[in-house]
């Protein structure tokens, strides 16, 4: 796998991300990386914005609830009425405000695509479908939705999303998705359809 991005950029964000992560978020962000740069060289898309949004989809799962919501505060973070009631989506937004201010990425398009990791968003693009996806189906997530969408993303990231997010949804514990969710989810049932295929089976 090679990565033709600074070395070390690259190398300065792992230690600092070493300090800022337990051993296991750790190595889930390393899986994802490797995860996120096979994907985008199956789909044709930009390996090092890839490998880099994939490196710093977490960064801020060091924090806990007040410390995330101290940060949105600080830096003036709006959060929407369900992420208000709803913590665990809060670190994508932090992760990708982190990514700008503490590692000085500026590309908008590996912010959003961190940004979008957690919940979606109605228009995908396709670094933030590699990077929900491979958040999801790296090597360490074992079950049934996860070997379901790894099967997909062999062939189509549209028909990974379902069972990705079905992984996403176990933090849910019973309640709603997030609104950019369902948009997301009705809007690639609206492609399917288009396409004359089957429509996709209950994500739950």
């Amino acid at each position: 796998m090679t990565i033709v991005v600074m070395e070390n950029k690259i190398e300065q964000i792992k230690y600092v991300l070493s300090q800022m992560l337990d051993a296991k978020r750790l190595a889930h962000t390393f899986s994802v990386c490797e995860t996120a740069v096979l994907l985008a060289e199956r789909f044709g898309a930009d390996k090092n914005k890839a490998y880099l949004a994939a490196l710093l989809h977490d960064c801020a799962r060091g924090f806990n609830g007040k410390q995330l919501i101290k940060y949105c505060n600080e830096n003036v973070i709006e959060l929407d009425e369900y992420m208000k009631n709803d913590i665990n989506p809060v670190h994508a937004l932090v992760c990708a405000d982190m990514a700008k201010r503490r590692f000085s990425i500026n590309d908008e398009e590996i912010l959003t695509a961190i940004k979008n990791h957690a919940v979606g968003c109605e228009n995908m693009t396709i670094l933030d479908k590699i990077i929900f996806v491979a958040d999801a189906i790296e090597p360490n997530r074992t079950g049934s939705d996860a070997d379901e969408a790894r099967n997909a993303a062999k062939i189509d990231l549209d028909e990974a999303i379902v069972p990705a997010m079905r992984i996403k949804s176990y933090y849910l514990k019973g309640k709603p998705m997030h609104p950019d969710s369902i948009r997301m989810i009705e809007k690639l049932n609206k492609i399917k359809s288009e396409k004359n295929f089957s429509p996709y089976a209950h994500w739950v």
